[in-house]
């Protein structure tokens, strides 16, 4: 059975606000039948690397604020800290760039709230059991929440072709050990040349897995918490990324179906495709977009949803797949398949327009 997506173009013969086309596109999803009055609403987003600016434009969050106040739910803006080191690796870094980036209470009127505590470490983990993970490792405040709105900038990425909503559930709700089960098989490494020896990842370290001989190194104790990256001040502490791209996406999917279920379902998706960049909003910058402007959609269906809208990106190339075309080593429907094999939602899809 096909999943409904909903869309709605850029071309606004009225010269209506945009906006409205995305409160529209909210509600046709019937966010009153999944939230009720005092859920506690995340609405997870992406607040953009300090430097980059392709991520979703604030503003576009207040349709998305003003139809869950409406519903008398008392939502907050939501994401994790990174696993790498830069300006959202910790909670206090992090909500500086969150202003930064506009994303502030004087813009939306809502609190925002880093969902896996001061440096990533508070996680719950979520039984799955799926191909390749038995559990996955969330953010507590993730799994705490009463429902979620996904609002996803679709864009390119260099480890899953494309990063839409299945993204933003895996990488964006993970805690930082989650984060690292994905991109890695092993323990962390330490840059020799870089550690000075001060000792304050052994102070983090709960599983005695670092040793001063006579600089850092870490044993195999490891649990893979990933606590010494984001304390070391020197920034020598770094992850492994030798995950192939493939079981990482596989890795991806399982993660997203683990916060689908940890949320009992409760969530609504939106993605938006204006500014698609090349590469993550995570760098501190960014490239020019690969084609124009699209427009939103919006699905109960992540896999549909972003299925929908990577064939859209497709259709202004004639077919081709822009994004193989930048990663020739990706196939980015990897995540797609497996997703739905996760039962997490269906790529088989039907669009009904919304003016």
């Amino acid at each position: 059975m096909k999943s409904i997506v909903y869309f709605s173009g850029l071309k606004n013969k009225k010269h209506s606000s945009p906006l409205n086309k995305i409160k529209k596109l909210i509600n046709r999803c019937e966010p009153d039948k999944l939230f009720s009055r005092g859920d506690l609403i995340a609405i997870k987003t992406h607040f953009g690397e300090l430097g980059n600016t392709a991520f979703i434009p604030p503003i576009y969050l207040r349709p998305v604020v003003e139809v869950l106040k409406g519903l008398k739910t008392n939502p907050f803006l939501t994401d994790t800290n990174t696993l790498y080191v830069g300006m959202r690796t910790n909670s206090v870094d992090h909500l500086h760039n969150v202003n930064w980036n506009g994303f502030g209470y004087s813009t939306l009127g809502i609190p925002a709230i880093i969902a896996d505590g001061l440096r990533g470490e508070n996680s719950i983990d979520v039984p799955i059991n799926g191909r390749y993970l038995s559990a996955v490792k969330l953010a507590s405040d993730i799994v705490n929440a009463d429902g979620m709105v996904c609002i996803s900038h679709f864009k390119g990425h260099e480890v899953s072709g494309f990063g839409g909503a299945i993204k933003n559930l895996s990488m964006g709700c993970a805690s930082r050990q989650g984060k690292l089960e994905m991109h890695s098989v092993t323990r962390p490494k330490v840059h020799q040349d870089k550690c000075t020896a001060c000792g304050r990842c052994l102070s983090a370290c709960a599983h005695d897995a670092i040793v001063i001989k006579p600089k850092a190194f870490i044993n195999e104790n490891c649990t893979g918490c990933a606590r010494c990256i984001a304390v070391c001040p020197e920034g020598a502490i770094g992850i492994n990324w030798d995950e192939t791209v493939e079981n990482t996406q596989l890795k991806m999917a399982e993660y997203a179906y683990g916060v689908h279920k940890s949320l009992k379902g409760k969530i609504v998706y939106i993605n938006i495709l204006i500014n698609i960049s090349p590469a993550c909003d995570c760098y501190p910058g960014n490239d020019a977009p690969i084609c124009g402007d699209i427009g939103f959609l919006s699905s109960l269906d992540p896999v549909a949803l972003d299925q929908a809208s990577y064939d859209l990106v497709m259709n202004q190339f004639g077919g081709k797949d822009p994004f193989v075309e930048i990663y020739p080593y990706l196939t980015p429907e990897i995540q797609l398949k497996h997703a739905e094999e996760m039962g997490l939602g269906c790529r088989q899809y039907e669009i009904k327009h919304v003016e």
